[in-house]
């Protein structure tokens, strides 16, 4: 297993549709509870049916997605990553450290034959709790490198009011995780854009997470609209970013479409916009 399995020619084109409970906040957020485990692995089957072959590399998780879209669905040339992580502590991101899903191993996650597995660690460096999220993600690096599978980390800020404060957040975030060596780290856009338009700070600050990173990066999309990513892209790409991996911001309008109109909203939106990320990263 290699990173390299969700690269071309070392640039990541990666879909994530990795997300699992939030789903259903985002597909009925007046009654959650009323979508179905079926209708998120529904919607992810269109989504991967209708992409993937246009990616690199797809972010999966083993509750909706793994087993149930490698039945075929998956393209047997597009590598996927398996998410490691439990649900549950985003409302509370210092309860606890990062922990395995119930249920599932690092071991699993390699014989599902996964490229890689995936860490989300909720992080502030600012905060007590850093230390402890520090720990626990390299206590499952070490268990990724015993079982052979290599591990993409995913360090994202919370709880962040002052958008002043993003860059050396992020900034001090990546100087925390890039020595512990993972193999890939999937990080968000830091400047908040709104708030500095300033294209040339944007360009400063992915080229000091650059400089900083001995491993490839990948910018994460955090929900936001599709043109916001594709402009912080653009400028993360000519700073030395390895790639993307996009979710919501990418196909946010096909999740909210009804099943039957689906596939056309991915056919007619949501395809040529991945195929123009594409072009960032070629």
């Amino acid at each position: 297993m290699s990173v390299a399995d969700l690269a071309h020619d070392g640039r990541f084109a990666v879909l994530a549709i990795d997300h699992r409970d939030s789903l259903r906040s985002v597909l009925a957020p007046d009654n959650p509870d009323s979508v179905s485990h079926q209708d998120i692995v529904d919607l992810k089957r269109d989504l991967v049916a209708g992409l993937a072959g246009g990616a690199t590399g797809v972010m999966l998780e083993p509750e909706y997605s793994i087993p149930q879209l490698l039945d075929g669905t998956l393209p047997p040339r597009v590598g996927f990553t398996a998410a490691l992580e439990a649900q549950g502590y985003m409302a509370d991101p210092e309860a606890a450290p990062v922990a395995l899903l119930d249920g599932w191993s690092v071991q699993a996650a390699a014989d599902c034959g996964a490229a890689a597995a995936k860490l989300l660690v909720l992080y502030r460096p600012d905060r007590p709790h850093a230390a402890a999220q520090e720990k626990a993600a390299a206590d499952i690096l070490a268990e990724c490198r015993r079982v052979g599978i290599p591990l993409l980390v995913e360090p994202l800020f919370y709880g962040l009011s002052d958008p002043s404060l993003r860059p050396q957040i992020v900034l001090d975030t990546v100087d925390r995780f890039a020595p512990m060596g993972f193999d890939i780290l999937k990080l968000p856009f830091p400047v908040d854009a709104d708030h500095d338009p300033d294209q040339t700070r944007w360009a400063s600050a992915c080229s000091e997470i650059s400089n900083r990173c001995e491993m490839p990066w990948t910018l994460l999309s955090g929900g936001g609209t599709f043109d916001k990513y594709h402009a912080q892209l653009e400028v993360a790409m000519a700073s030395g970013c390895a790639g993307f991996t996009v979710g919501r911001a990418l196909w946010g309008e096909a999740a909210l479409a009804p099943p039957a109109d689906r596939p056309k909203v991915i056919t007619d939106l949501i395809a040529p916009r991945l195929a123009a990320l594409k072009e960032l990263v070629a």
